[in-house]
């Protein structure tokens, strides 16, 4: 045997083995550092500073770090005249500034972006108070609604219920239910479907949607969960003047804010970037956002 080749052999071995391990660390590495978790301690001692100054939590708040792009979208536009016929039919009325009538059947459309419609149908008071529907029931009612106005699409999701007196309705008890939209499993803000019923008719909606448009290629790391409600808990104090405020749900998601596009209106602007941000819900339904980037 010739042992002089035999080892250069094996050292050409050793050589390509050891480039296969440290790509193989290097793109594990790459890997975990795109999702890391925080830990046990940072996330208790901001709890203690956040309880402290009046924001309780009701949740497991989020330990992920994770890396997402952002998203163009567009606003859906809807037709007046389909939405008339959808909701009145043909015989409707002209209330004027864009509100249409029918009976007591209402639609009011907002610069083709948005629309509100309102069904002002009597019942009984001993009903109105006594005769609630349940949760499950309302679901149905609101879900077979939609589906029937061709309102209910793929990534339109339920994920909020509440139930109460709503002064918009003489303080009778309504329950609402408000749906989002969602982009790979993530809400898609600010876009909603709410839907009210009063007993088992549905009294309300109201209506905006975005557009899916294109990704874009770079990722970048969101803030923890954590430092997102540290950046808004002040604005959330003060926001609220009840004595017990809690949070009841965090999600990361996408946020599209006119607003924050420079000398344009919401009237005017038609699509733009939405960034990652982080959802924070309040006990009494009140909702926040904050971006999610790094400044």
């Amino acid at each position: 045997m010739d042992w002089s080749k035999a080892k250069n052999l094996l050292i050409v071995a050793f050589i390509i083995t050891n480039i296969f391990l440290v790509f193989t660390m290097g793109r594990n590495t790459y890997d975990r550092a795109d999702l890391q978790f925080v830990s046990d301690a940072y996330i208790k001692n901001a709890v203690n500073y956040l309880t402290d100054s009046g924001l309780e939590l009701d949740m497991e708040i989020p330990r992920e770090i994770i890396s997402l792009p952002e998203l163009m979208v567009k606003y859906k536009v809807f037709d007046p005249k389909e939405l008339i016929s959808e909701f009145l039919g043909d015989n409707y009325i002209d209330l004027g500034k864009n509100n249409y009538g029918l009976g007591k059947k209402r639609i009011e459309i907002i610069s083709n972006k948005k629309f509100i419609y309102r069904n002002f149908t009597d019942q009984g008071e001993k009903n109105i108070l006594n005769y609630p529907i349940d949760e499950k029931e309302a679901i149905k009612i609101s879900n077979q609604f939609l589906t029937d106005h061709h309102l209910m699409q793929e990534d339109l999701k339920l994920q909020q219920i509440y139930f109460g007196r709503a002064e918009e309705f003489n303080g009778a008890p309504v329950y609402k239910l408000i749906y989002n939209q969602t982009y790979k499993d993530r809400f898609l803000g600010e876009s909603y479907v709410n839907v009210y019923i009063r007993q088992e008719e549905v009294v309300c909606i109201e209506v905006m949607l975005l557009e899916f448009q294109k990704v874009y290629k770079e990722k970048r790391k969101i803030i923890t969960a954590t430092e997102a409600l540290l950046r808004k808990m002040n604005d959330i104090i003060n926001d609220n003047e009840e004595n017990n405020i809690v949070v009841t749900e965090m999600e990361i998601g996408y946020y599209f804010n006119p607003m924050d596009i420079d000398l344009t209106t919401w009237d005017t602007v038609e699509s733009g970037t939405t960034s990652p941000s982080w959802k924070i819900i309040l006990n009494n339904g009140k909702t926040y956002y904050v971006e999610a980037f790094r400044n």
